[in-house]
């Protein structure tokens, strides 16, 4: 059985930097082995991780680190904020309430600046973390560029299936037991879209279709035939 990896390993907090971590509840023991600071005591960082609990305090701070450039280049911005139904807080936020609330574009950027959605992973238990990077916007070619459909591209969005399914243990359960390869090829299926919408729209036939007992889209294709 694969080792558990703990969200520093997941996320790779260790490579960054300079790091500070915002209103991080005393509790919350995940982020020990870093060394960050406690405020802002520079003008910008490669690693800011703050705690929030409602989606107004997740639009302010992200609004203030998009004004105040408060993350320097390809560095990132973590967000982690209570899960629907944890068991610490009566706080929370949907998580089909934050996509609206931060308006990405079709790309993924938000607020018309260079920070950029990129994951969406679980904490703990109680916690959802939302991962977004200050990435220069590329120039777009004249011809579109479609999405890699190499099934090996997808293994690092596995996460994030998992996160998706995290409410829906049953189908969290069978979607682990699938062979790497199977769970990779869905989390083709599902981030190969470019627009979110599409993402979004793809997460949910996923879930249904696992639901149903196919390990694949194929082999739910060829059931409805």
């Amino acid at each position: 059985m694969a080792e558990v990896k703990t969200v520093v390993e997941k996320l790779k907090l260790q490579q960054y930097e300079r790091k500070v971590v915002l209103n991080m509840p005393d509790h919350v023991t995940e982020l020990d082995e870093l060394e960050f600071d406690k405020d802002f005591e520079a003008e910008n960082y490669d690693l800011v991780f703050a705690f929030v609990f409602a989606l107004n305090e997740f639009t302010i701070l992200l609004k203030e680190i998009v004004e105040q450039n408060r993350v320097k280049d390809n560095g990132y911005l973590f967000v982690a904020y209570p899960k629907k139904n944890n068991k610490e807080y009566t706080e929370y936020i949907e998580r089909d309430a934050l996509f609206p609330a931060i308006s990405p574009d079709d790309d993924g950027y938000v607020l018309n600046s260079t920070m950029k959605f990129a994951r969406m992973v679980s904490f703990n238990d109680t916690f959802t973390v939302v991962g977004i990077k200050n990435e220069v916007k590329k120039v777009k070619k004249s011809t579109t560029s479609k999405a890699s459909q190499r099934v090996g591209d997808y293994v690092n969005r596995i996460p994030d299936i998992q996160q998706y399914l995290s409410n829906q243990k049953e189908i969290l359960d069978f979607y682990n037991a699938l062979t790497p390869g199977y769970q990779r090829d869905w989390a083709r299926f599902v981030y190969s879209a470019k627009r979110f919408e599409t993402q979004e729209k793809r997460q949910s036939e996923m879930a249904e279709i696992l639901g149903e007992g196919f390990k694949t889209m194929n082999l739910y294709r060829a059931n409805k035939k």
